[in-house]
């Protein structure tokens, strides 16, 4: 084998080391990428799960505030309705004096269980039918009665309210939601608490 023979030989077989590095070393890089990617990808879907359960914690919270806000709203609100409701019902108390009082006013007295009773408590302008019901009975003036009657025994023993302030108030709970109900009912149906009729 001549010199030259042997030259190209050496660089025949250097350019094939060369090569076989090369190549060793792309794949190599190769399967590095490909890992990388691969751990990027794990990584970012780690993250990304993370980070949508880190979101869907965030937005419960906020719900179960805004549902908290909302119903605390509602309370505060059904409160005022209430309180409105009750002072307009206070407020019809006058006009109920003015149809057939005199027959309502025996009827609450009549309700009354068989007692002696000591003393009558009414609204000024009821005295006088006070003390046809009950002759024999003290009849006393108290202007915070709308109508109806309180009736006491002797010493305080026994006390029955039966005025149209009491009767509401027993009523009330069952009134109240009623009343609301409708409020709810129409408010669905057009947007506002008026009377469509």
């Amino acid at each position: 084998m001549g010199l030259d023979e042997l030259i190209k030989s050496l660089k025949k077989n250097e350019q094939k080391q060369i090569d076989d590095i090369w190549h060793g070393a792309e794949s190599e890089a190769e399967t590095l990428r490909s890992q990388i990617a691969d751990a990027i990808a794990d990584l970012t879907k780690i993250h990304a799960d993370q980070l949508a359960s880190a979101c869907q914690k965030s937005m419960r919270v906020i719900f179960s505030e805004t549902e908290i806000k909302t119903r605390q709203k509602k309370l505060f609100a059904y409160q005022a309705l209430d309180q409105a409701l009750r002072n307009a019902a206070l407020k019809q108390f006058p006009a109920l004096r003015k149809q057939n009082y005199e027959q309502v006013f025996a009827s609450l007295a009549a309700e009354l269980p068989e007692r002696h009773w000591e003393k009558i408590f009414v609204n000024p302008g009821d005295q006088d039918l006070a003390a046809k019901i009950f002759p024999a009975t003290s009849i006393y003036p108290d202007p915070s009665i709308s109508g109806g009657l309180v009736a006491v025994t002797a010493h305080d023993r026994i006390i029955v309210d039966n005025t149209f302030n009491k009767r509401l108030e027993r009523k009330w709970h069952h009134i109240l939601p009623q009343i609301i109900a409708e409020f709810e009912k129409r408010y669905a149906t057009s947007g506002t608490f008026e009377n469509a009729d």
